[in-house]
């Protein structure tokens, strides 16, 4: 089912985004997330970054040396980074100290979820899925039966994983895929296609789960991943990134920045000097400061903004 939303241009959103940091020419930031009381945003040529004031300055913290972060999340409160080459290292003070972890593979890693029992699954290039137990430093592979699944013989990425408020397991993939497990991750079913892919996922507070890929793809589920509805955002651009805030749902990709104070049923998108020339991957919500500002996105050039 398509919901026909139009998209207009936002003024004041739009000038109520702040650049916070910026880097080099050919610096990229892919993810950013809160632990704690910190934030964190890594990326390419084992870039890491910290604020501790509410992303109100960032400090850079010695990398892994030169390795292209594309995943994070955290473990007892220190970062957990998969990327390029099947890497993946582990914070071991919160500092420039780095363990590396045993994937067990050299395909590319490009997200990593902490389940609410401790385990870490990481995904990846050509159907890629490893599994970390909470004790271990070693990942171990999840074998799926892909011809069982899509009826097809190949194996897609896999570019993003989520845990639900439910406890189930989503991966978005190639051609709208959308994977769900219910037992942990020992078995799995497909529950969308599309020729368009779903790069990332998040389930706001009010369950919704939100999709974006591809094109302009956008689509949702208020059943915990069951059943997935399409809606026009009204872009053709590509959308990478996805979080909540509040009531706000906002959408960050190349050259686009779209935001949804209805669960994303309409869109309205922020246009601006950055937002017309540059991508953004990274995104995450937290606690609006006195001017209303509700999240940090980082992408291209190394950049952060605050909206």
């Amino acid at each position: 089912m398509a919901i026909a939303m139009g998209v207009v241009g936002s003024a004041s959103a739009a000038d109520n985004f702040q650049a916070v940091r910026t880097g080099l020419a050919h610096d990229s930031i892919y993810s950013i997330d809160r632990s704690g009381d910190a934030l964190w945003a890594v990326g390419g040529h084992g870039m890491v970054l910290r604020s501790v004031d509410n992303g109100g300055s960032w400090q850079t913290v010695s990398g892994p040396g030169d390795f292209a972060a594309l995943g994070l999340t955290f473990k007892d409160g220190a970062p957990v980074m998969v990327g390029q080459a099947g890497k993946a290292f582990q914070s071991v003070d919160g500092n420039g100290n780095w363990q590396a972890l045993d994937t067990g593979t050299d395909q590319r890693l490009l997200s990593i979820v902490s389940l609410s029992d401790g385990t870490q699954i990481a995904v990846g290039a050509f159907g890629t899925i490893i599994r970390r137990a909470p004790n271990s430093d070693a990942f171990e592979a999840i074998t799926v039966d892909w011809q069982a699944i899509i009826a097809d013989d190949f194996e897609p990425h896999l570019y993003d994983i989520v845990q639900t408020k439910k406890g189930s397991i989503l991966i978005s993939g190639e051609f709208g895929l959308i994977l769900r497990s219910d037992d942990g991750g020992k078995s799995w079913s497909s529950h969308n296609s599309n020729d368009s892919s779903v790069f990332a996922l998040h389930q706001s507070e009010s369950g919704v789960v939100t999709g974006v890929g591809q094109a302009g793809y956008v689509i949702s589920s208020k059943d915990d991943g069951k059943s997935w509805q399409t809606t026009d955002a009204g872009t053709s651009a590509n959308l990478l990134g996805v979080s909540s805030s509040g009531g706000k749902l906002v959408v960050v990709g190349v050259r686009a920045v779209l935001s949804s104070n209805d669960g994303g049923r309409s869109w309205e998108a922020l246009v601006n000097r950055d937002t017309e020339r540059r991508w953004y991957q990274g995104i995450t919500g937290v606690a609006s400061d006195n001017e209303g500002r509700r999240f940090f996105a980082a992408g291209q050039l190394g950049q952060i903004v605050n909206f």
